[in-house]
């Protein structure tokens, strides 16, 4: 687990809490700190290995030098998988190499409901976000990969692994809960996300388009078929998540895509201007590693 600065005695305390109830389940629980601090180490170091790294981490190098196990699964300090969650995601790694869970919020501000639209339309899409909030993986198949050796910090620790040869598989069946950023840090968050497609470059510029040689009207419905179908994809993603997607984050899908359509050009201009931004922890909030001394797993 790489944790962070935490915003509250209680939310240190609740992670703590829910490290317990899986160390309980025998399972290893290992805490990377790279924020550390005397409050993390005497609260964190009793429910399991304590260990403090300077940033930048790389998550993947990370848990395959801290695990014991054959079976890791990295997660942040706002994760919190339920016991079904870890047996599932754990008996999935006997058939795959990399496995990526559904990460849902619990509960869900307006922001949260923004990130939950992108994940329905992900799902609807067929595919899950891979942004590397949690997922495991076996050792024995990391060990192997290409350039794995070389400490390349990234946000997309999933993407990296498939790119250098692991097979990835997007488990959509296994839902892990996500308490949700707060909102300050949402925002820092929106010019780093620079990762989108090519696509969201040309929606308001097309927009300006239509509105300049058609009329606004044009420009209008061109914006209300997209929204359109981005709610429809969305309706689609919840299809079997039904349960931790409430019916209203399928209405945050044409919301977020405009959020992305302008978020892309505030990076741009960051990028441009050679703004400073604040440090960020590759996975934020803490990461765990737990596993079973016998055959079953480690969560990182």
């Amino acid at each position: 687990m790489l944790t962070h600065e935490f915003a509250s005695t209680e939310e240190l305390h609740d992670l703590a809490g829910y490290l317990s109830s899986l160390s309980v389940c025998d399972f290893e629980i290992a805490i990377i700190d790279t924020v550390p601090n005397e409050e993390n180490r005497r609260v964190l170091r009793w429910v399991g290995r304590y260990i403090t790294l300077k940033t930048p981490v790389d998550p993947v190098r990370a848990a395959f030098d801290v695990a014991s196990c054959e079976k890791v699964i990295v997660a942040d300090a706002k994760t919190r998988y339920s016991h079904d969650g870890l047996d599932h995601l754990c008996a999935m790694l006997d058939l795959h190499e990399v496995v990526a869970p559904q990460d849902y919020f619990d509960p869900l501000p307006w922001w949260g409901g923004l990130e939950s639209g992108r994940m329905l339309l992900l799902r609807g899409l067929g595919s899950l976000s891979e942004d590397g909030v949690t997922f495991g993986f076996r050792k024995r198949a990391v060990r192997g990969l290409r350039s794995i050796n070389k400490a390349i910090v990234t946000d997309h620790p999933v993407r990296r692994l498939e790119s250098h040869g692991a097979e990835v598989f997007s488990a959509m069946d296994i839902f892990v809960r996500r308490i949700p950023p707060t909102l300050d840090r949402w925002l820092r968050d929106r010019p780093r996300q620079f990762d989108q497609p090519a696509i969201f470059f040309g929606v308001l510029p097309l927009a300006l388009i239509l509105a300049f040689l058609s009329g606004v009207h044009v420009a209008a419905l061109y914006l209300g078929v997209l929204g359109f179908c981005g709610l429809v994809i969305a309706i689609r993603g919840r299809i079997g998540a039904a349960q931790f997607f409430p019916l209203r984050a399928c209405f945050f899908a044409p919301v977020w895509l405009l959020e992305r359509s302008i978020s892309v050009y505030w990076a741009l201009l960051l990028d441009l201007t050679g703004t400073p931004e604040p440090d960020r922890i590759p996975m934020p909030a803490g990461r765990e590693l737990a596993s079973r001394p016998s055959s079953t797993a480690n969560t990182l």
